[in-house]
């Protein structure tokens, strides 16, 4: 039994665990495995029956899977920073998040009859979480809506991270089909998190809403969180690698360019792609670094998330509609260093098409073109800073396929 901060672990000790729980009715216990490995940990209320009562698996308690206990979820937080580096989600049996402190903010909308539920940040635990009956578009109409955005916004401005920590933004609750996840979470909220993402951002389409403080149900929840940088998705387990590449150097960086910009470089650059075909549903990941010139300091927002990110799956799609090439070609060759010729031959390009085909992977929009890759199925990714070591910008990444979450209810006790 091994003790930090206001946390104990239970390993190979059943008796002292049991007497544990039954002398600590409300506290609270983290099921994780005997490695450590945090793939199916979850942290438990103490009367969860998947970690009380009668072992469902007939084994011991504190076996192939130890428990960390502790009287609040801040000692289990502290614990699992130190740790695993990275903050456990909470099990979807018992909804422990429900039982900790009231929410520091609860809102009833008078529009049709719509409302939600705020708390955080709050003392030793850097979490936002709000609860509600309907997701946030980019330009919410409803007062409730609007008054519930800017709250999220100002609460996460007092996220302030450690140099190793990054913004973990969960969004829990049924996503629309062309709704990217970065936008639901980042750019329709803040088109900065400028304080709380500065190192970088990681992001994911969670299960479930959990339970909202008082029991409260709602259909959607918004999750922001300081978390390790060496942490983890959190919902997701990687299965393999699409494409990787290294540095790659993105010249002078113009900030009104990026995704014609990002598209550019990896479609010049050499990457490593996966040769056997990828099922056309199965959901992905994009995990990018990028590192600034010298005279700059490493900051991510929100606003960079959404135009690399653009870039980055574009240079794995392939275009198809021949239709608008010439008016595309013609109006990116005016605003990069490629001649239309070797444009025309990277959009229709199909040898490194991981993440499939596009029709209109980019089309005429005003003036200039709009990028439009297939990216429904990216329910994660992360964009991290990385220190300068010259005096252009460069990013590296990879795309990986992901395993589709279990039903919490079912994981391990």
């Amino acid at each position: 039994m091994t003790a930090i901060v206001s946390a104990r672990e239970f390993r190979d000790d059943d008796a002292g665990y049991l007497t544990w729980l039954e002398s600590h009715p409300d506290g609270y216990v983290l099921n994780i495995a005997r490695s450590h490995n945090t793939a199916q940990a979850r942290v438990h209320h103490a009367g969860c029956r998947t970690i009380s009562g009668q072992n469902p698996r007939g084994g011991p308690w504190t076996g192939p899977y130890v428990k960390v206990c502790a009287e609040d979820l801040a000692g289990l937080e502290q614990w699992a920073v130190v740790h695993v580096r990275q903050l456990i989600q909470p099990c979807g049996t018992c909804h422990p998040n429900r039982r900790a402190a009231k929410p520091t903010s609860t809102v009833a909308s008078a529009v049709s009859g719509r409302r939600y539920e705020i708390r955080g940040p709050s003392p030793g635990s850097a979490i936002v979480e709000a609860w509600a009956d309907a997701y946030i578009p980019f330009d919410p109409s409803p007062d409730w809506q609007k008054a519930l955005s800017a709250e999220i916004k100002t609460r996460c401005k007092q996220l302030e991270p450690s140099t190793g920590q990054v913004l973990h933004a969960t969004f829990y609750g049924d996503k629309r089909p062309n709704a990217d996840i970065e936008n639901i979470l980042l750019y329709n909220i803040d088109s900065s998190f400028s304080v709380a993402g500065r190192n970088g951002i990681r992001f994911e389409h969670g299960a479930a809403a959990p339970l909202a403080p008082a029991d409260g149900e709602y259909p959607f929840c918004y999750r922001y969180a300081l978390a390790p940088r060496s942490g983890s998705f959190a919902d997701w387990q990687q299965r393999r690698t699409l494409a990787s590449f290294d540095w790659t150097d993105l010249g002078v960086f113009a900030r009104d360019k990026i995704p014609a910009q990002v598209w550019l470089a990896l479609a010049r650059g050499h990457a490593e792609v996966i040769k056997l075909s990828r099922a056309p549903d199965a959901p992905f990941a994009v995990k990018v670094e990028i590192r600034p010139p010298r005279e700059l300091q490493p900051r991510v927002n929100s606003d960079l998330v959404k135009g690399i990110f653009d870039g980055v799956i574009c240079a794995f799609q392939a275009h198809t509609d021949a239709t608008v090439l010439p008016v595309v070609v013609a109006r990116l060759a005016a605003i990069l260093p490629a001649d239309p010729l070797e444009i025309r031959k990277h959009l229709a390009d199909q040898r490194r098409a991981v993440l499939g085909v596009v029709p209109r992977l980019v089309y005429p929009y005003r003036e200039g073109v709009k990028w439009d890759p297939a990216d429904n199925l990216c329910v994660a990714g992360e964009l991290l800073a990385a220190k300068p070591v010259d005096s252009r910008w460069a990013i590296r990444g990879e795309i990986v396929e992901l395993i589709a979450p279990v039903d919490r209810a079912l994981s391990v006790p």
